[in-house]
């Protein structure tokens, strides 16, 4: 989910927060959330080869940024 429909997951993380004390409108959010995948539970990427279409990917990391653990981070 995160890395293919980071749309759906910024949404389910964020209703996420109010899982101990919902409201009629999370569950209203949550419902057009099972909605909305239901309607493009037939959209797909397809590659079929032929073209000259080429796909391009970007990442933005940044190594090592914290001096304490020497982790990096990485913007999605």
């Amino acid at each position: 989910m995160l890395r293919t429909r980071p749309n759906i997951a910024f949404v389910v993380t964020k209703l996420l927060q109010f899982t101990l004390n919902p409201t009629k409108k999370h569950l209203g959010k949550v419902l057009y959330i099972c909605h909305y995948l239901l309607e493009i539970s037939d959209y797909a990427l397809v590659y079929n080869g032929s073209g000259n279409n080429r796909l391009l990917a970007y990442a933005d990391s940044d190594w090592a940024s914290n001096p304490i653990t020497r982790k990096s981070t990485q913007a999605m």
